[in-house]
């Protein structure tokens, strides 16, 4: 197995992970805020969580792309969940769709172009691989707050 199938292969364990953590979940637990100590922080519920999952997967899928196509990768812009992204259904769908071209990606990018090195519209320095890397483990990462956020009463 290549380095590309083992990216994929933990991309797709990653997701499942995911996934597994808001399965069967209700609407009220879905929505619910969770407490906060200070004003000024911005607490995410579950929603809130994929939504940005999605976000940043898609930016790393743009970026990468970007960068091994030598043209400027542009700055990640956060965006607020929209309305209608209210329902874990919704949420689970808009996953599958960030997903979808981050494979397409993935089946044409050549093996040696994982250790290509580009800058960010900031001049940071990024590769290509610890970068695709990095969205198993975001996965996961959120995967383990939403199981946390669910536990909460």
């Amino acid at each position: 197995m290549g380095d590309l199938e083992r990216i994929v292969a933990d991309l797709e364990a990653a997701r499942t992970e995911l996934l597994a953590a808001f399965d069967g979940i209700d609407q009220d637990t879905f929505d619910r805020q969770p407490f906060t100590i200070d004003p000024t922080d911005r607490a995410w519920n579950i929603g809130d969580v994929l939504w940005h999952v999605g976000l940043v997967e898609d930016w790393i899928r743009r970026t990468v792309d970007q960068g091994v196509s030598d043209r400027d990768p542009a700055p990640y812009v956060h965006r607020d969940r929209p309305t209608i992204a209210r329902t874990p259904d919704y949420l689970r769908e808009w996953l599958e769709q960030t997903r979808r071209p981050l494979l397409a990606l993935l089946r044409r990018l050549p093996e040696d172009e994982l250790g290509r090195i580009f800058v960010l519209s900031d001049g940071e320095r990024r590769m290509v691989r610890p970068m695709l890397e990095h969205i198993a483990a975001h996965d996961r990462e959120h995967a383990q707050q939403i199981a946390a956020l669910r536990r909460v009463e």
